[in-house]
């Protein structure tokens, strides 16, 4: 069968997760979007089955030396995929933990930048702003001859380098001895050739024959000789531009790599590429408004410093200074004794000097890290760049840009300057200025304005990390390719989705094919295949309702009819919030009543998760526990509130740092009801049983063999992994004797694996524990079981998880801010959350939620509308 002759994906058999054994065919060369409840095994079918089973499919098609050093994804339960094609998936999380990758290197702009520079830059002087050039060569002759010199002049070579110049099959007509001490005739055997014979009345002619022989391409040693010399004269020419005013001089840039910042080439060598350096951060290693005895030498808090910190402590009551007084207010005395230490003390400076002598330990670069604070680096002010390259300067809109000054821009501010008409010579330089060029209006459009091109990928929120991908796939050319997005809609306003779709549209003409799981009606009716699942979540899931045309679909389906909002007649207090400036800006005073729900929205980039999370919600949390949730570099002339509030909760929508061992049992800690359940049981008394025994991360109940994984894999070094059950524990993942035990209902293993629907109504539960199954209820997450792994969660169950997690105590007269949490919810489900969300608000709690959802305006009673020139509070207008 040809290629083009296949208008379908063909799935055949799919029971990954919640599917039961689905049948599907999704059209090629079209914009398919997957739409159903949280839970219904969307994320199951286009992720975990199509996208896995495709990359296993293409890693496999490797060579055995390529496969060796690549992740290869195990084999998915489906019966057949057909066709197979190159497949780019694009998950809603920002997986950047490291602190080198920036904004402009996720987009791809990077690159294109040095290419342009290495091309096309020219080199000024960084003092007169003019091109650095070579000094003529007569200019440098004159200044190595003799004063009133007249006559002709020669410059001579020796025979070995005279051939590297001129070849074999090439003589000069005159040749110096130094036995005659002569030019005459050209003898072979004499000393010195001729490369050039001039008048010294008549010096013009020389630079033209200098470049017609390209001399400047030889670093020899050239000789002058004429009229009234005793004997030759080492001449030492430059060939290195330098600046026509100064003795600025060339650095060449003979490769690319020169530009780059993961280049030992490029990088900076004071920051390594990094942009900022780490320096000990004062307020981590001594809180000097806690005494040495409440623990304010944190340094010292270090297990392998304990002997230090006794010493200390012999020390200090030698010298009679209080050990119970805030550190702030003990003596000048002390600070000196606390660095430099005193006899079997050894101070600050020489704890700090041993950590970095240890750290080749993973533990000690951890723990090092958390002591320490980033700075911007002062020697390339932050560009990454090595020092030697700025100079090299492109001429954008009247002016010369070093790369270091364009990378400081953000995208707003860079796109003018390439996206301006302008003579462009060549046609590389055509192509480069016009990737450039796409790659910002994309992003303009896309929202992301306001990002600087240095900043760091780590620092970005899910959606906006996402969309930087998007613009790298939406560049993309080729054909046959298959991309698979999750939630692209997340935090864009409607006029950003209209440039989404017309985006993926561009990708589907090339012959490419988009699947999409989104809620966003608009992306639902705008597609060109809608396919439903349901009914519920899941158990009750993992089938295909519908499949069609969006229109068929939205004629039939429900209407949410939405409850009419009780609001206060009371004039509100507040939390307000003067001049927050992060991320190099200043944003405008705000306030959010307190006691009530606030609904955040506006375009995106207006500053809405940094202003309200990282400078609003990080400040209250510092005044209630001391430190910062999220170390972030910010200012504001104050965030004030009468409130005192009794905890800070923020929910992002960035949630997928859990490790493999993570459950829904462990985070909401209902796998310890069930261990204590099973151990009242008379069987699990005689046998002395403890919680461990009914873990599978204790070393009393796991499966030995296994683990505690269920499963073994069997390595093979250039062939796919073998994933086997255990077959000492079955799958069950503890030791069968305790995962066997029953309460006549079911047994451990069950309780493990059975939705918690249908395990929790059969155990006693304690007032917290009631709460928390009715919040399971309320938050559609009932049907999952203890045992399932957070990482195989779709991202609003994510969300819900934890926030059930810090709803374990009761909470009340708390600030809560929910980012994106309408991420993976129908209309229903929000309905749901909505009634939820009015609980809390009962118990004293404020309620904010940053969110793109029209939904919210018939939850919230307040709404705080972001742009890019004022932010305002409106109260909602009821139904």
């Amino acid at each position: 069968m040809e290629k083009h002759d296949v208008e379908s994906i063909e799935i055949r058999g799919a029971r990954v997760h919640n599917l039961k054994n689905v049948d599907l065919d999704i059209p090629l060369r079209k914009l398919v979007c997957f739409a159903g409840p949280s839970g219904s095994g969307k994320t199951s079918l286009a992720f975990h089955t199509l996208l896995t089973e495709s990359k296993r499919r293409f890693v496999n098609s490797f060579p055995n030396s390529m496969k060796f050093f690549t992740e290869r994804p195990a084999a998915v339960d489906v019966d057949r995929i057909f066709p197979v094609l190159p497949v780019f998936g694009l998950p809603q999380i920002n997986p950047v933990v490291g602190s080198r990758t920036v904004v402009s290197d996720v987009m791809r702009l990077t690159d294109s930048l040095q290419n342009l520079f290495f091309s096309f830059a020219k080199e000024l002087c960084p003092t007169h702003e003019m091109e650095l050039e070579v000094r003529p060569v007569v200019d440098q002759l004159k200044s190595q001859a003799p004063k009133n010199i007249q006559g002709v002049g020669y410059i001579l070579l020796t025979p070995n380098e005279f051939l590297r110049v001129f070849g074999e099959g090439f003589l000069p007509a005159r040749s110096y001895s130094q036995k005659r001490k002569t030019i005459d005739v050209f003898n072979q055997e004499d000393e010195l050739w001729e490369v050039l014979r001039f008048k010294w009345d008549n010096l013009g002619s020389i630079e033209k024959k200098w470049k017609e022989l390209k001399l400047d391409q030889y670093r020899l040693n050239y000789q002058l000789f004429g009229e009234g010399f005793k004997r030759p004269q080492l001449l030492e020419f430059h060939f290195e531009k330098v600046c026509p005013k100064c003795d600025f001089e060339s650095i060449p840039a003979v490769t690319v790599s020169a530009f780059s910042p993961y280049s030992a080439l490029g990088a900076c060598p004071k920051c390594n590429g990094y942009g900022a350096i780490l320096i000990y951060d004062e307020k981590k290693i001594m809180d000097k408004d806690l005494s040495i005895q409440e623990g304010g030498l944190k340094l010292l808090n270090y297990g392998p410093f304990q002997d230090a910190y006794e010493e200390l402590l012999k020390l200090l009551k030698k010298r009679k200074i209080p050990l119970d007084t805030p550190i702030k207010k003990l003596p000048k005395d002390f600070f000196q004794l606390l660095e430099e230490g005193q006899g079997q003390y050894p101070g600050y400076g020489e704890l700090k000097r041993y950590l970095e002598s240890k750290k080749y330990k993973p533990s000690v670069r951890i723990y090092i890290r958390q002591l320490q604070r980033e700075e911007p680096c002062l020697v390339c002010h932050s560009s990454r760049l090595n020092k030697n390259i700025h100079h090299y300067k492109v001429k954008l809109k009247d002016k010369n840009w070093g790369l270091d000054e364009i990378m400081s821009l953000t995208v707003e501010e860079a796109y003018p300057l390439f996206c301006s008409t302008r003579a462009l010579a060549t046609s590389h330089e055509k192509r480069l200025f016009t990737s450039i060029c796409e790659n910002l209006k994309m992003a303009m459009e896309m929202g992301l304005n306001h990002l600087s091109l240095l900043r760091k990928a780590k620092t970005l929120s899910a959606g906006e990390y996402q969309r930087l991908l998007l613009i790298k796939y939406l560049s993309f050319q080729g054909t046959d390719s298959l991309f698979v997005l999750d939630e692209p809609s997340l935090g864009l306003a409607e006029k950003e989705l209209e440039k989404l779709i017309q985006g993926l549209r561009n990708l589907i003409a090339q012959g490419n094919t988009v699947i999409l799981i989104d809620h966003t009606e608009y992306i639902q009716k705008h597609s060109d295949h809608l396919i439903v699942m349901g009914p519920g979540s899941g158990k009750k899931g993992g089938e295909i309702l519908y499949q069609g045309l969006p229109n068929e679909y939205f004629k039939k389906k429900e209407v949410v009819t939405w409850e009419k909002k009780k609001s206060s007649t009371k004039y509100p207090e507040y939390i307000e919030v003067l001049s927050p400036e992060i991320y190099g800006k200043t944003y405008h005073d705000f306030k959010i009543p307190l006691n009530d729900m606030t609904w955040v929205t506006g375009p995106s980039g207006t500053g809405k998760t940094a202003t309200v999370i990282k400078v609003m919600a990080n400040t209250l949390y510092k005044k209630i526990y001391g430190e910062w949730f999220e170390e972030e570099e910010f200012y504001s002339k104050g965030v004030k509130t009468g409130a005192k509030f009794e905890d800070v909760i923020v929910i992002a929508s960035d949630l997928n740092r859990f490790t493999s061992r993570s459950s829904v049992g462990t985070i909401t800690e209902l796998s310890t009801v069930i261990r204590k359940h099973f151990l009242k049981l008379p069987v699990a008394k005689s046998m002395n049983l403890k919680e461990g025994h009914l873990s599978s991360n204790s070393e009393l109940g796991m499966c030995p063999r296994c683990e505690g994984r269920g499963s073994i894999t069997i390595e093979m070094q250039y062939l796919e992994d073998i994933v086997l059950e255990c077959e000492d524990c079955k799958g069950l993942k503890i030791k069968p004797l305790y995962a066997n035990i029953s309460d006549g209902h079911m047994t451990v293993a069950e309780a493990y694996n059975l939705p918690l629907s249908q395990v929790l109504e059969r155990i006693e539960l304690t007032p917290k524990f009631r709460r928390v199954w009715d919040y399971l209820k309320i938050l559609n997450l009932d049907y999952l079981s203890l045992d399932r792994a957070l990482n195989s969660l779709s991202g609003g169950e994510k969300q819900r998880i934890f926030l059930l997690s810090k709803l374990l105590k009761n909470i009340q007269n708390s600030l809560l801010v929910f980012e994106n949490i309408s991420f993976g919810l129908s209309e229903k489900e929000l309905q749901h959350l909505g009634t939820f969300l009015g609980d809390l608000i009962q118990l004293k709690n404020t309620i904010v939620i940053i969110d793109a959802s029209n939904c919210f305006k018939h939850l919230a009673n307040w709404k705080l509308s972001f742009d890019t020139k004022s932010i305002d509070l409106i109260p909602v207008k009821k139904d």
